[in-house]
């Protein structure tokens, strides 16, 4: 965990070694993004990078725009649409690297037609979808003796939304819709540190380690509206923050450090701590150009600010022990424990997709996106990192009889510099971390 949560281990202790280790006792945080725009959502969207707002008219309108749902002639089913991540996580500090490779089901929904003027939809997909895990062994020569640097993290992010929807659409060139969402947000960070220096002075020796859980199930409202013009398409959409249902939260931290004759401990734990989590109020808008073997889009994503808050916190206090070596009793002190922090700016994101219909009289076309992915982290965070993706997808649709298929490749990629470790000897390490993430989109429909 983060700096805030571990130097408990040595806050306030009155031994001379303490005061030394206040400085350093610090593990690499463990590397979670909350990036908005992590996983492409929707058999198309998902190929166009995320530029669909004005267009959409498949099961994914539910989530891009309900109003959208209104395009559909016919019942439609998308039974299998996914995405095979790879992420990849390797700080320049440290030999090894980290990452994942995991396989999401990123989205299934339907649509039904209920009258020419009146559609209905739902669908259950991954928005957040975060997984990583990092181990590393550092050694390296003193002047008498050498420093060993273990670190292992892995860190598990995700949410999953059910989202349900109605579009509307009349004599006018005005579409409209909206709908629910169910949130399910679920939060897993687990790390160990262990540090030892043998040198001339002799051997000190830490060893921290730190888990905490969250979860929450969420409400949310969301609306749209799309207009069609001659050859033009604008759509615009809002998504509320979302009200919670149900929340779990743990903390647990045990750190020991041993200097010699004397030594010093701290301990925490709550199997029911509290927890909190907050999501923004959305807005998107776009406008599409729109030719009959091909259609542009840009869009514009904004996501309000969040203050600061705590998202998991614990009313039992951190016990330290202390032990000066001197055969006196040991001290041992509670103090509150700070709690893991949690605090957004507002950002914006924009993006521009379409597609190319490659023949006149088949259904096969060639789908294209790019787009900013920037993460909301503010100053004061001590959950999340603040890394700024930029993101591109490519991919090939079709469609056969009644079925529809499409396949492609998304690519994301993000560089910044983070706390990697804080040793005993007082040297603090800032190492830049390349984070790169690979997924491979699918999915089959059938329409009635």
């Amino acid at each position: 965990m983060k700096t805030r949560a571990l130097c408990v281990v040595i806050c306030l202790a009155s031994a001379p070694a303490a005061a030394q280790v206040e400085q350093v006792v610090t593990p690499p945080p463990n590397i979670v993004l909350s990036n908005y725009s992590g996983v492409p959502i929707g058999p198309f969207g998902g190929l166009e990078g995320a530029a669909y707002v004005a267009r959409v008219g498949d099961p994914s309108a539910t989530w891009f725009n309900p109003a959208g749902l209104t395009r559909e002639n016919s019942a439609q089913i998308s039974g299998s649409a996914g995405v095979y991540q790879q992420t990849s996580v390797s700080p320049q500090a440290l030999p090894n690297s980290g990452g994942s490779n995991q396989q999401l089901p990123n989205f299934v929904g339907f649509t039904y037609v209920v009258s020419p003027r009146l559609a209905l939809g739902a669908a259950i997909l991954t928005t957040n979808a975060w997984n990583q895990e990092t181990a590393s062994e550092l050694i390296t020569p003193v002047a008498v003796g050498q420093r060993r640097f273990a670190y292992s993290a892995d860190s598990d992010y995700e949410q999953r939304v059910l989202t349900m929807g109605a579009g509307y659409h009349g004599q006018s060139p005005w579409r409209y819709g909206g709908g629910l969402a169910i949130s399910v947000m679920s939060l897993r960070l687990v790390q160990t540190v262990s540090d030892r220096l043998a040198d001339s002075t002799g051997l000190r020796s830490l060893l921290v380690t730190a888990r905490a859980d969250a979860s929450a199930i969420q409400l949310r409202g969301q609306g749209g509206a799309q207009y069609d013009a001659q050859k033009f398409r604008f759509g615009g959409a809002i998504r509320t923050p979302g009200l919670t249902v149900h929340r779990t939260g743990l903390v647990s931290l045990d750190g020991l450090l041993d200097a010699g004759a004397s030594s010093l401990g701290a301990s925490v734990f709550d199997a029911d701590a509290e927890s909190a989590y907050h999501l923004p109020w959305e807005l998107q808008g776009g406008v599409a150009w729109i030719h009959p073997r091909a259609e542009i889009e840009v869009d514009v994503q904004g996501y309000s600010s969040i203050s600061a808050y705590s998202l998991i916190a614990t009313g039992h206090p951190t016990v330290i022990y202390g032990d000066q070596g001197t055969g006196t009793p040991p001290s041992v002190l509670s103090r509150p424990f700070p709690g893991l922090t949690s605090a957004s700016d507002g950002v914006v994101n924009v993006s521009a997709g379409g597609h190319y219909r490659l023949l006149s009289d088949r259904d096969l076309r060639v789908h294209a996106g790019v787009g900013s992915n920037r993460s909301p982290v503010a100053d004061g965070d001590t959950v999340f990192n603040k890394i700024d993706l930029q993101t591109w997808t490519v991919g090939l649709s079709g469609s056969l009889g009644k079925f529809q298929f499409a396949a492609g490749v998304n690519r994301q990629t993000g560089h910044h510099n983070i706390a990697i470790r804080n040793l005993l000897s007082g040297q603090a390490v800032q190492s830049p971390v390349d984070i790169h993430t690979t997924g491979f989109i699918y999915s089959l429909a059938y329409q009635f």
